[in-house]
C-alpha cells in the first residue's frame, strides 16, 4: 500500500512538473497527417478514402486524419480503422499520453489479452479480444510527444492486420514534424 501512494505521489509531481514547462503548439493540418497514413492493401479489403479534420474551440485545438479498410458485409463485416491525432493544442493531453511507455505490462483473459507494446521505437498498448461475439483487436501509440496512432479493427482479433497497417506507416518521419 505504501509503495502504492508513493508511486501515485511521484506521478502526481511528475505532472506538476511536466505541466509548468509545456508550451502550446500549432496542430499540424489533417491533410498533412494523411500523409502519414498507411498505403497499402490488404488482401480481401477495401481500403476506402482518407478523411479528416482540424478544429479549435476556447483555445484548443486539434488535427485527426484517418483512414478505414472494410472486408464483407451483412452481419459479420469486418473493419480497421487507423487514426493519426495531434495533441499539441491540448493542454495536459500530451502529459498524460507521454507516460503509456512508463509501465510495462501484459494481462491475460479466457478470450484475450492486452499488453504494452514496443513498435518502431514508439510505445504503446495492444489489446485483443476473441470472443465469439465481439471479436476485436486494437493498437494504441503515442509518437514525437504529440501524436496518437490508433488502429482498431472490428469483426476481427487478428493484431498481425494491425501490424501489417503499422509497418507501412513512417512514424519516424511523423515524429520528425514535432522539431
Amino acid at each position: 500500500m505504501r509503495k502504492t501512494v508513493g508511486f501515485f505521489l511521484v506521478l502526481a509531481t511528475t505532472f506538476v512538473f511536466l505541466a509548468a514547462g509545456q508550451t502550446q503548439q500549432k496542430v499540424i493540418s489533417f491533410k498533412r497527417l494523411q500523409e502519414f497514413l498507411p498505403k497499402i492493401d490488404l488482401s480481401g479489403f477495401t481500403r476506402l478514402k482518407p478523411g479528416g479534420e482540424t478544429t479549435s474551440a476556447m483555445g484548443m485545438s486539434t488535427s485527426e486524419a484517418h483512414i478505414t479498410y472494410e472486408k464483407g458485409s451483412g452481419d459479420n463485416p469486418i473493419t480497421i480503422e487507423v487514426k493519426i491525432t495531434d495533441m499539441a493544442g491540448v493542454p495536459f493531453a500530451q502529459i498524460g499520453a507521454s507516460l503509456m511507455g512508463i509501465t510495462e505490462f501484459e494481462n491475460e483473459t479466457e478470450t484475450g489479452y492486452e499488453k504494452s507494446i514496443k513498435i518502431q521505437g514508439y510505445s504503446g498498448t495492444e489489446k485483443v479480444d476473441n470472443s465469439e461475439d465481439n471479436k476485436s483487436a486494437e493498437i494504441q501509440l503515442f509518437v514525437g510527444s504529440r501524436f496518437s496512432i490508433e488502429l482498431r479493427g472490428s469483426g476481427t482479433s487478428e493484431a498481425a492486420l494491425l501490424h501489417k497497417l503499422l509497418d507501412d506507416m513512417k512514424l519516424g518521419e511523423l515524429a520528425k514534424l514535432t522539431q
